[in-house]
């Protein structure tokens, strides 16, 4: 599907992106980077969806913007706490959904996400 510089081109394509709360737990720092287990959350919460702008059909880009007000933290949540090692996580995805083009069919691609937010010990009041 790209062209001959290696872009893939977005014309006629729609993109759609959301993340979903997670629980993190056991997360530990180690030398190749953090290990953690991912669980969903209770309640289940609604998908957050993030907004596509500026895309470039024929140069295969896009902006995906990651607007943080609507993900529902709350300086009060615990998993923001300092002493939680954990944090708070984020796991979803990216879909671009390409239509049948005479004899090509129609074809998605996905680009999975994942998100920590961790305190970073700065309490502002």
């Amino acid at each position: 599907m790209t062209n001959d510089a290696g872009v893939l081109p977005l014309t006629g394509a729609t993109i759609d992106a959301q993340i979903i709360r997670r629980v993190l737990t056991n997360v530990i720092d180690t030398r190749n980077g953090l290990t953690f287990t991912i669980g969903d959350y209770t309640p289940t919460p609604t998908p957050i969806s993030l907004t596509v702008t500026n895309i470039n059909t024929t140069g295969g880009s896009f902006t995906l913007v990651i607007d943080d007000s609507a993900w529902g933290l709350m300086a009060t949540d615990p998993g923001l706490d300092i002493a939680d090692p954990n944090g708070i996580g984020y796991s979803g995805r990216i879909k671009i959904s390409f239509p049948a083009n005479g004899s090509t069919p129609a074809e998605d691609i996905i680009v999975f996400l994942f998100f920590i937010v961790r305190s970073d010990g700065i309490v502002v009041e």
